[in-house]
Parts: C-alpha cells; structure tokens; sequence
C-alpha cells in the first residue's frame, strides 16, 4: 500500500477534488431551510419557480442523502421539458453532475454535464459554464487525469472574468489549489489558499470557508508545521459545523485525522476517523469511505493493534481492487436503499391493514353481545363461526404446506445455480492453467527453476509465461488488477497479447514488448467512441535470458526481481507506472541489460507474498523479511527453496486467508 505519507498525500487530492464539487453551483446565503422549501413545494404551482424550487431542494437535500438529490432533481427536469423550459437546464445539468459524482457514477455524471455546457453556449449563459466547467474539472480529478482537469479549472475561472471581472471563481481557484498542492508547488499552493480564503471571509461566504481552511492544513501537512496543521484543521471542522454540512465535515474530519497523525497523536486521529466514517455513512460519500479505511490500518499499524490494521485494510481493499469497484458497490447502496424504502412502504400498507382488523374485531365484539341475548341464536352463531374458522384453518394449513414447498424448490434451484458457477469457474480454472507456460517447457530451456503459484481465488490474477525466441529465453510474472474472475481475465487477455507480440509481429526487446502489450490493453479496454476511460492493467516484470551471451535484458513495470549472486542480493531498477492507461501513458517503458554468472539465482515474483497478513500480532510478511528468506537459502537446491517458500507463507498466515495471488519464479543460471 506505501508509505503512511504516501496515503496522506493520496488524502489532500482526494480532499482537494470532492471537497469543490459542492460549492461550483448555489451560495449557501441562496438556499433556504429544506423544512421551507418543502412546505412551499406543497402549494407551488406547476410554473418556472417550481422547476427552480425543486432544484434548489435537490441541491441541498444531496448533502445528507444523495438518492433523494437524485430524485427531487429528476422532479425538476420533468418539469423543466414539460414547460419546455430550456434555459433551466445547465442549471439542473450541474445539479445533477455533481451529485452523480459523489455517487462514483462518473460516465453519467460525465454525459449530463457536457448535455448541460450544450445548452448553457446554446443560450450564453456564462455563469451557468463557470459551474460546468468546475464540475468537469472534479470529474476528470476524480478520474486522476490532472491535465484535463486544470484545464476544465482555468476555463471556469476565465469564463467567470469575461462575466463578472470584479468575481473570482473561488471553487475553480480552489481546485487548482488542489492540483499546486499535489505537484509540490506550495508555494504558489498557499498563494492561491490565502486568496480564496481572504476573499470568502471577505465576502461572507461562510459555506466556503471549510474547504479553504482544509487546504490550508494540507499544505501545512506537507510543510511539516504540526500546529498550524492542526489549527486549520480544526478550523474547518467548526466552519463546516456551523452550517450544518455532512457531506463537507466528514472530510474536514480526515483532514483532523491527518493532523493528530503528523503529530503521532494516534488516538485523537481515531477519533477524527470515526467520526469522519459516520459522516460518509450518512452523505453515501464512497471514496470518502476508502479513504478512511487505509487511515484507519495505516494508524491502527503505527498503534501496534495489526487486528484492527488488517480489518480496515481489508475494507480497503474492497474498494481499490478494481476501477469497477465504486460503481458496483453504489449499485449496492442504491438497491439496499430501494429494498428498504420498499420495505418501509409494505410496513405502512400492513399498519393500515392491522387497523381495519383492530376496528372489525371491535364491531364484532357488539355484534357477540347483542346476539347473547338472543340465546340459542347466539349458540347457532357460534357454532357457525367455529366450523368456518375450523375451515379456514384447514385452508390455512394447505397454503403454508404448498408455501414450504415453494422454499424448499427454490432452495434446491440456489444450490444447483451455486453448484453450475462453481463448476463454471473450477472449469475457467482448468482453461486459465492450460495457457500458464508448462513445467516440461521450463524444463527444456533453463538448467533449473521452481514455481510457486498459489491463488488467492479458484482462479488467479497473476500469471506467469515464459517463450524460447531467436535463442533467448523470455520470462513474465505479473500481477493484474483485482483478482478471482476479474483478474482471470485480464491474465488471460495478457497470455493471448504476448503470444501475439513475440510470435506473430516479432517484438523480441522486453520494453518494446511491454510498450506494445500497454498499447493493446488500452485499446481492448478502451474501444474507440467509448467515453468511460478503464484504468484496469497490470504490474509486471519481463526478463530475457541470453544464456549463450551470459546477459540478462529486462523492463520492469512497477515492479522488481532479484538475483542472489555469491552471498550477494541485488535488486532490479523497474519503471514507477503499470503496463494499463493512466496518467503516464504516453511514457515509453526502460529496458535494462546486465551480465549474469553461472549459478546465479534469478527470483521474479509478484506482491501477494509480501502483502500477507500472519504472524503473531497479524501484520505483514513485507519483502524485507522475504529477501531474507530467499538469501539465506539460496544455496538449497530450487525444489526446496520453494518447499521452504510455501512452507513459510502458509505457517506465517495461520488461521488468516489469503489476501492476495502469490506467484514466485526462481531460475538457476
């Protein structure tokens, strides 16, 4: 996961992006109380300020929950097209664009923002990009990609100019705060914080004061100033209380959080933390949420407590895995939130139901005493009352006999389902071990080796594969993103690449290999005319043996091997990006070459063995203690170095699962 700094750093973006989104659109001093303008909608009529009014309600009611943002807003566009009220829309556009955002729905998001900027040009309507142009800019911050996003920013603060000189576009303005803080330009970083922040007190802008007050403490973070970090933190935390603003506190708490942490005052920085988690938990803030759960293990680490460290880091997992996470996991929230409302509504109908039981029990109870007095009637009666209860009793007992049938079929029909995908993926495992590189074929061209590959799921995300071309001896472990099916995928897409590369176009060189493996994952994710961008990849490490020549050609992505020469453990140079799109893309992969010995030991290997959890006080194995590992018993024959490998990871997990593919190869010179 990296350093705790590292985290922090990932923290201030993540602070920096979604902490703008809110304030692009209305000022807090436009808005009136939810309570206010809920009681006006009920009288409102179907004109132009209704369409405004639910927009506004949208607006607000988004901070606390986010569905509702979502349904109020549909309300207003509804009405919008029925008046054919066209010069709304970028309004309700940006409404709704920032709202999807914070739902990690970004290519709705990003769909309905370039549909409102249409519309805003179509009726030049400058304030109404300025706002557009900053909620592009979040979209594109929250996708990683800077370089569109400062440039969404800069439009929205030279479109405001051309409007209202005398303004600054505080939210654009903070936002390339963001992007300074990000890229250590602190300076200009602080400039530009202290220019948002002298004009929003300036001008009564209270609403904007939080975010303000959380970049500064970013800063301070990175300058190391402990108290002033602290300071503005807490700043924030009370400026974002005093206007009533979940959405906005749960990140001024992370930022407190931070603060305590740089500090190394662990236990008010849990405190912060949690209170952070309730907040997102309300607002349904999932990165926020991410966020957290790394600040949570990475603290609970330093605190010594690794069973709460690796609880949280787990959850945090959850979320980073895959770039699909965030959109599957709201899709959860979403229909979670649709089941209970559905539930509540049943409650309601059968609360209704009970009292027009309660009622007709009453009048009966009349009915009973009137008859008594009639006597033998009432004996008539009652015997006439117990026969159709008798009957209803026996129909009853019917129905839930044919009703535990019905369970128990579909319970039958659940346990064959489970047992088809279980054997569906027992059978994509099959296939996934079929295209693996073979033992035999490692056998026929190197002097010794071992593999030690173990999946975390049925079937893996990391791969290895090896080739034998123009007399070299190519070799590939990687790791692809996520794992389970997912990450099968994605190995399988780069075993049928790398066959492709080498055997059919020729490619021999590791970096001209790995440039144009990038080149053919990007595309195959990535379709010409699609508008979602995937960032899904892999880390790998490509090594080509001349053993003729005794050199060793290599590039590395994100990456390292080792060799164990003489008591002597070296370590590979690698390449800081993924072999997948980002933002270093267009940056050509390194290639390496170095001379090997006979006997050298040449290990190349994946994170899953580093990253287990075990040990006593359950934390992980790390590749310090690896390369000790494998130093210390290079000189073993490989068939028990593995032995010994396996052996090791398997007593140092104990109880705890697997939380990552492992997949380590050792060649012998």
């Amino acid at each position: 996961m990296g350093s705790f700094k590292s985290v922090k750093i990932g923290i201030i973006r993540y602070f920096l992006i979604f902490g703008a989104i809110i304030f692009g659109h209305h000022s807090y001093a436009q808005l009136m109380n939810v309570d206010s303008c809920l009681a006006v909608l009920k009288t409102a009529k179907e004109d132009t300020n209704k369409v405004i009014l639910l927009d506004a309600i949208a607006w607000e009611i988004s901070y606390s929950n986010l569905q509702k943002g979502i349904d109020y807003s549909n309300q207003s566009f509804d009405l919008a097209r029925k008046l054919n009220y066209e010069r709304v829309y970028p309004r309700i556009c940006n409404t709704q664009t920032a709202i999807y955002t914070d739902m990690a729905e970004i290519p709705k998001a990003l769909n309905i923002a370039l549909d409102g900027l249409k519309y805003a040009k179509k009726y030049n309507n400058l304030r109404a990009q300025v706002s557009l142009y900053n909620s592009l800019g979040n979209i594109f911050s929250k996708r990683r990609d800077q370089t569109k996003a400062l440039h969404y920013y800069l439009l929205s603060v030279e479109t405001l100019k051309k409007s209202d000189p005398d303004k600054l576009a505080v939210a654009a303005v903070g936002n390339i705060v963001g992007i300074y803080t990000t890229y250590k330009k602190l300076d200009s970083a602080m400039y530009y914080v202290n220019l948002c922040l002298d004009y929003n007190i300036k001008h009564h802008n209270i609403d904007r004061l939080s975010n303000n007050y959380i970049s500064l403490s970013e800063i301070y973070y990175e300058l190391n100033d402990k108290e002033k970090c602290l300071r503005a933190a807490n700043n924030a935390v009370n400026s974002s209380i005093a206007i009533n603003d979940e959405y906005t506190l749960s990140h001024c708490y992370i930022q407190l959080g931070n603060a305590f942490f740089l500090k190394k005052d662990y236990k008010p920085a849990i405190d912060a933390y949690f209170k952070a988690s309730a907040c997102a938990q309300k607002t349904g803030d999932i990165p926020a949420k991410e966020v957290i759960a790394e600040c949570l293990s990475e603290t609970y680490e330093e605190m010594g407590d690794f069973k709460n460290s690796l609880k949280y880091f787990k959850e945090y997992k959850m979320y980073k895995d895959s770039a699909l996470n965030y959109e599957a996991i709201q899709q959860e929230k979403n229909a979670e939130a649709k089941y209970e409302n559905e539930k509540k509504q049943k409650e309601i109908e059968l609360l209704g139901e009970r009292e027009k039981l309660n009622e007709a029990a009453n009048q009966k109870k009349k009915i009973y005493l009137t008859v008594a007095l009639l006597g033998i009637v009432v004996l008539v009666f009652i015997l006439v009352i117990l026969y159709r209860n008798n009957v209803l009793k026996q129909k009853t007992n019917k129905d839930l006999e044919a009703f535990n049938k019905e369970i128990n079929h579909q319970k039958e029909l659940v346990e064959v389902k489970n047992k088809e995908i279980t054997d569906s993926i027992n059978y994509a495992k099959r296939i996934q071990q079929s295209i693996l590189t073979s033992d035999h074929y490692f056998k026929m061209h190197t002097s010794d080796f071992f593999i030690l590959f173990k999946p975390k799921d049925i079937v893996s995300g990391d791969f290895y594969w090896a080739l034998n071309h123009n007399d070299k001896f190519l070799v590939m472990t990687a790791d692809c993103t996520g794992h389970g099916v997912p990450g099968a995928m994605m190995s399988m897409m780069g075993v049928n690449f790398l066959n492709e590369i080498v055997n059919e176009k020729g490619i021999a060189g590791p970096a001209d290999i790995l440039n144009q493996l990038r080149r053919d994952i990007i595309k195959a994710l990535n379709p010409e005319g699609s508008l979602i961008e995937t960032k899904d990849g892999m880390d790998c490490c490509l090594c080509s043996f001349d053993f003729n020549q005794m050199k060793l050609t290599y590039a590395a992505a994100n990456n390292n091997f080792y060799i164990i020469r003489n008591k002597q453990l070296i370590v590979s140079q690698s390449n800081k990006m993924p072999v997948g799109a980002g933002h270093s893309a267009n940056e050509l992969f390194q290639e390496y070459t170095m001379d090997i010995q006979k006997n050298d030991l040449v290990i190349s290997l994946t994170d899953g063995y580093a990253d287990q959890f075990g040990g006593q006080k359950g934390k992980k194995f790390k590749y310090k203690q690896l390369e000790e590992l494998l130093y210390t018993n290079a000189h073993l024959p490989l068939a028990e170095i593995k032995t010994k490998l396996n052996d090791t990871i398997e007593f140092w997990k104990g109880g705890l699962e697997q939380v990552d593919d492992i997949c380590i190869i050792g060649i012998r010179v």
